[in-house]
């Protein structure tokens, strides 16, 4: 694991904190991937582009649910929150990372 600093420590803890609210908010689609995009860009900063823990966290939150020929026009189609690739899984996966990366005790889901 990388060292980081206390300031990608405390982003990826803000992130962290995040992931409560987009569960209580449904999450929306649009949201869930704000969110990820977003904390992907911290972790890639904090711990290095294609470092083990950027690896990792992009895999969790990206890895596609559907094929090629399942996600519509233009791989727009939106995704779903059940099942092993829906926004509350990937969401549990980004959350056993993020904690993994900043040290952090364990939240409850």
């Amino acid at each position: 694991m990388n060292i980081i600093s206390e300031n990608g420590r405390e982003s990826i803890t803000t992130q962290l904190g995040q992931i409560a609210y987009l569960r209580a908010t449904g999450p929306n689609p649009f949201d869930y991937w704000v969110w990820a995009d977003y904390t992907a860009a911290i972790v890639n900063q904090a711990c290095g582009a294609g470092s083990q823990e950027d690896v990792r966290f992009r895999q969790a939150i990206s890895q596609p649910g559907r094929t090629e020929d399942q996600r519509g026009i233009a791989d727009n189609m939106t995704l779903g929150l059940h099942g092993e690739w829906g926004i509350w899984a990937r969401l549990d996966r980004a959350q056993q990372v993020l904690e993994e990366i900043g040290g952090a005790e364990p939240q409850a889901s």
